[in-house]
């Protein structure tokens, strides 16, 4: 059952993703976005709402790896561990290499333009070193509180728009500036370039849905993108708490718009409240749009089936009218049912 006190702090999210998501139809995402950032107490309040929910709420619900319920994070440690410490990331370059002969492409250079860089930082044949020399280099975005620097199979490096804890750097992951290096401010706290080509991984957990519009999140994926090397994932953690149907749609036109921008798909699982997918930086970007070459989509499909725009649940509710969303809006949004590992679970699964 869950306290008052559980309820205020989902309140406060809830509260903070609806006044964005409106302001975004009012006055459009950029500057949305920038009375977003300005809003410093709102920032503060949210962030270490959040925390409190995470370490003092969800904690309970996280023990049991076969309940389907279990904590977001364990299961993207896990995937981190499978694909670079147990074959999967040479399982995937096997297919990669597969599929790109099949095409017939094995003797010639890259033949698609946009975001595709083939740069070989370490020196191996697909961009990273072997997993025993190092750590898992992971960036963490809409970190918190770092939850994932407690394994130290992992280098964390921890972003966030309003950190709660030293560990986690201040960064606009957004609007960030892509370069050659990191580069910090003058006081080390805040990241103002993040380097490209140079994370094994790179987490959203419960990231997207807090964006108020498509083209944000494909801004994001793309950000991600840019400074994963070749043959490493990115990992995405979405809230859903319908039946695994349900937003089948939208999941495929996710697939979509990444296989465009040069990610393939290796992972999906819908839990009990939430979605969980890994996506792969092709070393060949061609072998990643071959697979949105081979859709089809009907008519009414056809609105999912877009390159630059990722979309969730929320974005189709304007055609409603303004009781219709407010409740949709609650019910969609509401940390009770959205969240796997949220409370509230006991008074929602009836």
């Amino acid at each position: 059952m869950a306290t008052e006190e559980h309820k205020r702090l989902a309140d406060i999210v809830k509260g903070t993703h609806a006044l964005l998501r409106a302001e975004c139809h009012q006055y459009g995402a950029e500057i949305a976005w920038k009375r977003h950032l300005a809003r410093n107490d709102v920032l503060q309040e949210y962030a270490a709402s959040m925390q409190k929910l995470a370490v003092k709420c969800w904690a309970d619900n996280n023990s049991d790896l076969r309940s389907g319920t279990y904590c977001r994070m364990e299961w993207i440690k896990a995937q981190c561990k499978e694909y670079f410490l147990n074959g999967g990331r040479e399982k995937y370059n096997k297919r990669e290499r597969d599929i790109n002969a099949k095409m017939t492409l094995s003797s010639v250079g890259p033949s698609v333009e946009g975001r595709t860089r083939e740069n070989n930082p370490s020196g191996t044949a697909n961009g990273l070193r072997d997993s025993s020399e190092r750590r898992i280099s992971v960036l963490d975005v809409g970190s918190c509180y770092n939850p994932l620097s407690i394994d130290d199979a992992f280098d964390v490096t921890a972003i966030d728009l309003t950190p709660t804890v030293e560990e986690v750097y201040r960064c606009d992951f957004l609007n960030v500036a892509i370069g050659g290096e990191k580069i910090l401010s003058r006081d080390t706290r805040e990241i103002r370039q993040l380097p490209a080509d140079f994370y094994d991984s790179v987490v959203f957990s419960l990231l997207l849905e807090y964006l108020p519009c498509p083209e944000q999140r494909y801004a994001c994926c793309g950000n991600a993108y840019d400074v994963l090397k070749s043959g490493g994932i990115l990992i995405v953690a979405s809230p859903d708490s319908k039946h695994v149907g349900a937003n089948a749609k939208l999941m495929r036109s996710w697939r979509y718009a990444l296989s465009r921008m040069g990610f393939m798909r290796i992972k999906y699982e819908k839990l009990r409240h939430i979605h969980c997918l890994v996506f792969r930086k092709c070393v060949r970007k061609d072998v990643a749009i071959r697979w949105s070459k081979l859709q089809r989509f009907s008519e009414a499909d056809r609105r999912y089936a877009c390159e630059t725009k990722i979309f969730i649940p929320q974005d189709f509710q304007a055609t409603r009218s303004k009781e219709e969303r407010e409740k949709l809006e609650y019910e969609e949004t509401d940390l009770a049912s959205a969240f796997s590992e949220l409370p509230f679970d006991n008074e929602t699964s009836t």
